[in-house]
């Protein structure tokens, strides 16, 4: 369609032209003295046309050929450039596929090209790292010089350090980062696992709870850390109940539902001597979900020489909130044995003995606990046969 337009629009024009030089009567005169040349306008006008074209041409062509050597240099650095950007991809390409050896080859290629040479230094030294040629590896980052880079030369440095278990290294080099306000969630999470790798707990907590915020990690393992960190904290202020209360409200209301760290700090409380701070932990988590690790350590909340009805009516309403559960019979047998409460404590066990839901192995603590009552009650020959049958239990589990 564009070329009909065209053919259409010359042929306009030299209708134009033909009309014009018919109905063009005039003439021009040129004076050369002692010279005088006379011709018609059509003519004039047709050779100052040619004469302006063939000059243009002329100058066209000898601009062409003196621009030669610039255009084979051009063209020369776009081979280059291509073959780089080959190399580069070919790095790319073998790193993922873990053929670092050819990677590092490709991307030692690619560097030869000054645009690319800093960005084939980082996949030359992130291969080098995988080879585990530690010493080529800073090579290659140390030609990483300009100020555009140097962000992505110490991510790749801090990951690699921690790939190599240079935690301190890692962290060092994070600081950098920091310096310069970098804050990516791939920083925090390297940070993450450096502190996890020097044990400091405290900062694992709070990368740990950065991160959650921001759905950074999965919250299966934002649950395994925090129940990790808190559980190192509690051995390490094991006989500090106000540290270990620190460490408690200093987690968020979330992580306070966790049976499992609430089990671990109540663990800790034990430890220090505060019971009473830890069946409130207990008691806050089970009201809200079932979890029988909290309910097997519950008796040990009782203080010895306390009166504990308060924890006896506790068990007795979770009874009524998680029917079948035969671990409250255990724990409320455990505490009415504390208590002297010896009638209350049998029943208690017998029922849980004649359910045919319990498993072995709380049928073998329901006969040690009915062994202890017997003692207590100075009835040895009962307590003996106790003693017996969770002896059985035990060695057939």
């Amino acid at each position: 369609m564009r070329g009909a337009l065209w053919i259409a629009f010359l042929f306009a024009v030299a209708v134009v032209l033909a009309l014009f030089a018919t109905s063009n009567a005039g003439h021009i005169t040129i004076y050369f003295p002692p010279y005088r040349l006379d011709t018609s306008l059509n003519i004039f006008i047709a050779v100052v046309v040619v004469v302006f074209f063939s000059t243009l041409f002329t100058w066209k062509t000898l601009a062409a050929i003196l621009n030669l050597p610039k255009q084979a240099a051009a063209y020369r650095r776009k081979r280059r450039e291509a073959r780089s950007v080959a190399y580069l991809s070919e790095a790319i390409e073998d790193i993922f596929a873990g053929r670092f050896s050819k990677a590092l080859k490709a991307a030692e290629a690619a560097s030869a090209n000054t645009a690319m040479a800093e960005t084939a230094a980082l996949l030359a030294a992130r291969a080098a790292h995988r080879l585990n040629k530690f010493d080529l590896r800073d090579q290659w980052l140390s030609k990483i010089t300009s100020n555009e880079k140097q962000q992505a030369r110490l991510v790749a440095m801090a990951d690699m350090q921690m790939d190599s278990s240079d935690a301190d290294g890692a962290l060092a080099t994070i600081e950098q980062l920091q310096k310069g306000g970098a804050r990516q969630l791939f920083v925090q999470r390297i940070a993450l696992r450096a502190n996890q790798h020097l044990k400091r707990w405290e900062e694992v907590l709070r990368l740990t709870h950065t991160l959650a915020k921001r759905e950074a990690l999965h919250p299966v393992l934002v649950q395994k850390n925090v129940q990790e960190a808190v559980a190192k904290l509690v051995q390490q202020k094991a006989t500090d109940h106000e540290a270990l209360l620190r460490i408690w409200k200093s987690l968020p209301k979330e992580d306070r539902k966790v049976s499992r760290v609430v089990l671990v700090m109540a663990n800790g409380l034990f430890a220090a001597g505060k019971q009473d701070l830890a069946k409130e932990l207990i008691e806050e988590s089970l009201d809200q979900e079932w979890d029988q690790s909290l309910i097997d350590i519950y008796p040990d909340c009782v203080i010895p020489g306390q009166n504990a009805l308060a924890q006896i009516q506790k068990i007795e309403a979770w009874m009524m909130k998680y029917p079948g559960e035969l671990a409250l019979s255990l724990a409320l047998a455990r505490i009415c044995i504390s208590q002297n409460l010896w009638g209350k404590a049998k029943s208690s066990l017998q029922g849980l003995l004649h359910d045919v839901k319990a498993k072995p192995v709380m049928r073998a603590d329901a006969h040690m606990c009915l062994a202890g009552l017997h003692e207590a009650l100075d009835e040895p020959e009962q307590a003996a046969e106790q003693y017996k049958l969770a002896a059985k239990i035990y060695s057939a589990s």
